[in-house]
């Protein structure tokens, strides 16, 4: 018996659960699916505010090779169709990343319809999911505040990475109150957002200073199901002393997503897999999904979306700490940059080599000093 895997996200309330390539029993080769649609078009978007985001649908391959990522699927056919007739057709990255972008500005999920995502294989193999509509909620994100905290988590002494207490703070959300008749199920997910400057250049340097986004920064998914409102719900946890994040500038996109019972349940059955244990325990498998694969022979894993989405973006205000965060950064540069694994020399002397995320030394649109 052969072994594929695929790669899935593994979720939880208040803790970052990290990304895995599994291993699982399967005995044909497979399709992964990931993407969704919501209310929100690229253009609005672009008011969180931000550089704006297209709707996306990603597409890899399962493998029977151990310990390595997934074959990306390029070539295929993509498209959206709708209840009223509508057909809306996403193009390739262009990267062979097996990603594909819906490039429509104006285009958002309504809830007078309901939606399909279509996929056709270069080898003709087509992929539907089921058709499903916008949640009809409301989706009002409460008020945000952070709260000082500590955790055990991994610090650096002497340059060694050890088990220690960090400093931090925890942003907590007032979810709105309210009584509500059915379940409110709901995904909270963030895209950071922050500024570096190189500590050895002059203040005129043009790579000086580089607003920096990440994927990899707060990457977990957070869950929640209530039928009553007015309660904090923990979404994240950040350190503060040696974050270099936060020395200038640091914002966090926190999007809120309403979504169906089947949408719903996937993410759980997810999270309830990711808690079985470690890596080295049995893998996940058998998700649910709401896509089929109408003429050949390919299993499919994933879950086709329609989200009820509301986005702000929470900036950190260091001013409401009780204590200063100390920017070390040049004294660090001086004296460590070529031992320390956490900034390379580069770093201290061209922000665009910041290797903790994406770098570029020119301002987003949006951005106001």
């Amino acid at each position: 018996m052969k072994k594929y895997w695929f790669f899935v996200i593994a979720v939880g309330f208040t803790s970052c659960l990290e990304k895995y390539d599994f291993n699982v029993l399967n005995l044909n080769e497979g399709l992964v699916v990931e993407g969704s649609i919501s209310n929100v078009s690229f253009n609005e978007s672009q008011g969180f505010p931000s550089v704006g985001r297209y709707f996306q649908v990603e597409l890899s391959k399962t493998s029977d090779v151990d310990n390595q990522r997934d074959e990306k699927v390029n070539g295929a056919t993509v498209k959206i169709k709708t209840s009223e007739g509508q057909e809306f057709l996403y193009t390739e990255s262009g990267l062979d990343d097996g990603i594909y972008l819906l490039k429509d500005d104006l285009f958002h999920a309504n809830g007078t319809a309901e939606y399909q995502l279509q996929i056709i294989l270069e080898d003709g193999q087509l992929i539907e999911s089921d058709w499903e509509a916008l949640p009809a909620v409301e989706n009002t994100l409460g008020s945000l505040e952070y709260i000082e905290d500590s955790r055990e988590q991994y610090v650096f002494e002497a340059g060694e990475k050890v088990i220690g207490v960090g400093k931090g703070i925890k942003l907590e959300l007032k979810v709105p109150e309210g009584d509500f008749e059915e379940n409110q199920l709901v995904k909270w997910t963030f895209d950071p957002f922050w500024t570096y400057s190189a500590a050895l250049l002059d203040s005129d340097s043009p790579i000086k200073k580089c607003w920096v986004s990440s994927n990899l920064y707060l990457k977990n998914v957070v869950l929640g199901k209530y039928k009553k409102g007015g309660f904090g719900q923990e979404l994240f946890f950040i350190e503060t002393k040696g974050n270099w994040r936060l020395y200038d500038y640091f914002s966090v996109l926190i999007h809120q997503e309403k979504l169906s019972p089947g949408y719903y349940q996937f993410w759980k059955d997810l999270e309830a897999q990711g808690d079985k244990g470690g890596l080295f325990d049995q893998p996940p498998f058998g998700l649910s999904t709401n896509f089929t694969n109408t003429n050949g022979n390919w299993t499919v894993n994933g879950y086709f979306g329609v989200v009820n989405e509301s986005t702000v973006r929470w900036t950190f205000d260091p001013e409401n700490l009780s204590y200063i965060i100390e920017d070390d950064l040049y004294d660090f540069c001086l004296a460590n940059a070529r031992f320390d694994p956490r900034l390379p020399a580069d770093q201290c002397y061209d922000c665009r080599s910041h290797t903790l995320g994406t770098a570029v030394n020119t301002p987003p649109f949006w951005w106001e000093e």
